[in-house]
Order: structure tokens, then C-alpha cells, then sequence
């Protein structure tokens, strides 16, 4: 994951230092078991379980999470010393929202019971103010975060003339994105090409890699949000992509031969992207780059964080597990160092509002069939 600097704003500085200093202590700085005092709200605990562990996961059987729930089920009981796998509650919204809703109102009553397996789309809605959303992400603490490259593919010609676009020396015609809906995982490509400067059209309805593919090939949208599947080559995937489609910029893991959304940036404009609204689309970008995000509630006594934290290290170190993983082109911290990467998915206030200002402004216009406009 890229470094980016997140420039907080001196009104919002207060609240935002608050809610990192208490994700701060509950997370990273719990991972010692000489950790021992408490404060206030923080029940006592010495590292046992009192109820049978649960895992709530964000999505049927078929989805992602679905597919790595029963895989890390075992292993994380062994990492806890359990001798059966946990039990595993899925739920059937492919975003993952209601199993986040779920595990935000059931896991504090479970004393650090119950941990949530979900996609990086469900902080994605949490983001763009989904009215379905009623859990604070902010609020969990890491176990395990599995990241995964994200290319917005667009027509060749597109690539090629966005300079010649934003001089007016070629008409701007608006750009058609696929998206499964406006504020869904396909957001930060969509902020993303407005940010560049284009008019993207979102154009719903296309949930899946291979509906948007064959939107692309067929010339129902000139741009696609494309992440690799089991066993996928990305790379030969760019380089046969239909309607000589070519990759614009990447987002979470690296791309060979992919610029980053700032170098593309760069080439159009000629500065470096700064500013709320770019601010608000790194956390979404590294948001639609997490795969998967195992996590614990916020209160959850610091010694069992540090046995859940060992149980997902050595969770990690399965076969099967590690085989999934490399398959679906996952790069997994455990631990300690996963906390950080949940944590960069926080934008400033400033951000956050001037992501939902233009979401809020561009909604009548995207229902409407209209072009973005950048504000």
C-alpha cells in the first residue's frame, strides 16, 4: 500500500486525534500481554474466551469472505487452542453491510466472542453515507487485512486523448463507467475519473467481472473497475481486454506496468492531486483494495485481542489458507501490522464531507443518466 499524506484540518484535528488515539489503544498497543491495566468501560479479562467463539462473515458461501470463512475457521482455532473450528454466521448481502450492522449491535455483549469477516465494500458504503450503514468501522480493531490490486480499465483512445480532452482541443464527451451502483465498491473509480477531470457517467447493473467486461466489449461502457479472480492473470487480462481497452491507473497492490492514480494525475495536470476531495478517494481506493478485514469490537479486553491476534498469525501459516490466498491474489498482514492499513481507511472530516457533498450533489444528476460534475 502507498503512503499518502492525509493533511487534517485544524477544526477537525480535536475529533479525529480522539478517535485515533482510541483505535491506537485498542489495537496496536494491546498487543503485549504485559498489558494489564484497564480504563474506564474496559472490562477485565485474562485472556479467556467465556463464550463459544463466532465469526460473522460478510457474504453468502459464494462470495469472498464466504469462501475464506470455512478455510479460517479451523486455523484460528487452532491459533486460540480451541479443539473445533469456530462457527462461522454468514450473512447473504454480497456487500457486507447487514453483517456489519450485525456485528456492531451483537459483538460487545460477547466479551471478545465474536469477530466480523468483511469486504472492503462495506467500508466503502460506510464512506459514501449508504443510509443502510449503521456501524463505525473506525471503531474495530485489526486482526487480519487481506489487500488485492484494482485496475480502472478505459477505452484505449480515452487514455490517449485525456490531455487533448481537458485543453478543449477534443469534445468531452462523457465517459461510461460500470458500476454494480453509484456508491458501490466502483466508487473510487468513478471519483477517480472525475478527479482527473473527465465527466464519468455511472451506468448500474453490473455486479460482476465478466457483466462488465462484456459491457466494455460490446460498447455499453467505455470503463470498467477490474480486480483479478482465482488463478487470474492480470496482466494478460489488461493486455487482451476488449475493445482495446487499456488500463488508466491502479489502486491498492501494485500493477506492473500500471501508473498509480497520482502518476496519471500527474501526466493530465501536470501537479500532484491534493485536496479534500483526493484525500476522501485514497481512503476509498485503499478501501476497494481490502479483500477481507478480520476484526474485533472496540472494547474487547486487551489480552484476548492479543490471543486473537496470535491465533490470526498463526492462522496465516495454514496450507490450505496460504494456497487460497496466493490463488486470489491476496497479500495478508496479521496482527499488529494489519492496523495500520484498517486505520488509513478513516479519511479527515473534511474529507469525508467533501465526499459526501459531491455524492449528495451528484446523485440527481447519475439518476438523471448525467455526466459528474467535479463538485
Amino acid at each position: 500500500m502507498s503512503v499518502r499524506d492525509k493533511n487534517s484540518k485544524s477544526g477537525t484535528a480535536g475529533i479525529m486525534n480522539r478517535r485515533h488515539f482510541l483505535v491506537a489503544l485498542a489495537g496496536a498497543s494491546l498487543t503485549s500481554p504485559a498489558f494489564g491495566w484497564t480504563i474506564d468501560g474496559l472490562p477485565e479479562n485474562d485472556g479467556e474466551l467465556t463464550q463459544a467463539p463466532r465469526l460473522i462473515v460478510g457474504g453468502g458461501a459464494d462470495s469472498l469472505p464466504g469462501e475464506a470463512a470455512p478455510l479460517l475457521s479451523g486455523p484460528l482455532a487452532h491459533g486460540l487452542t480451541l479443539s473445533t473450528p469456530i462457527a462461522t454466521h454468514f450473512d447473504l448481502g454480497r456487500d457486507g453491510v447487514t453483517a456489519a450492522n450485525l456485528f456492531d449491535t451483537a459483538a460487545p455483549d460477547t466479551e471478545g466472542a465474536t469477530a466480523i469477516l468483511a469486504p472492503g465494500a462495506a467500508i466503502v458504503a460506510s464512506l459514501a453515507g449508504d443510509s443502510r450503514v449503521h456501524f463505525d468501522y473506525s471503531r474495530w480493531v485489526s486482526l487480519m487485512v487481506a489487500q488485492r490490486p484494482v485496475v480502472t480499465l478505459a477505452r484505449a483512445e480515452l487514455r490517449h486523448s485525456i490531455r487533448a480532452r481537458l485543453a478543449g482541443m477534443l469534445h468531452d464527451h462523457p465517459v461510461r463507467i460500470a458500476v454494480s451502483q453509484p456508491t458501490g465498491v466502483e466508487l473510487a473509480s468513478l471519483l477517480g475519473l472525475s478527479l482527473l477531470g473527465l465527466h464519468p457517467v455511472p451506468v448500474s447493473g453490473f455486479a460482476t467481472r465478466e457483466d462488465a467486461l462484456s459491457a466494455l466489449q460490446s460498447g455499453a461502457v467505455d470503463a470498467i473497475q477490474l480486480t483479478p479472480g482465482p488463478n487470474d492473470d492480470l496482466t494478460k487480462d489488461i493486455a487482451s481486454a476488449p475493445g482495446g481497452a487499456a488500463p488508466l491507473f491502479h489502486f491498492g497492490l501494485p500493477v506492473d506496468n500500471v501508473p498509480r492514480f497520482e502518476d496519471a494525475f500527474l501526466s493530465a495536470h501536470g501537479r500532484t492531486p491534493a485536496g479534500p476531495l483526493y484525500n476522501a478517494w485514497t481512503a476509498l481506493a485503499d478501501a476497494a483494495g481490502v479483500a477481507l478485514a478480520l476484526a474485533l469490537p472496540m472494547l474487547t479486553p486487551p489480552l484476548l485481542v492479543a490471543r486473537w491476534r496470535h491465533a490470526a498469525m498463526v492462522a496465516i501459516t495454514d496450507h490450505n489458507l496460504k494456497r487460497w490466498c496466493a490463488e486470489q491474489h491476496l497479500s495478508v498482514s496479521t496482527g499488529a501490522d494489519s492496523a495500520p492499513i484498517l486505520s488509513d481507511l478513516t479519511p479527515d472530516l473534511t474529507a469525508l464531507l467533501a465526499l459526501r457533498r459531491w455524492i449528495n450533489n451528484n446523485t440527481p444528476r447519475w439518476r438523471a443518466g448525467q455526466e459528474t460534475r467535479p463538485t
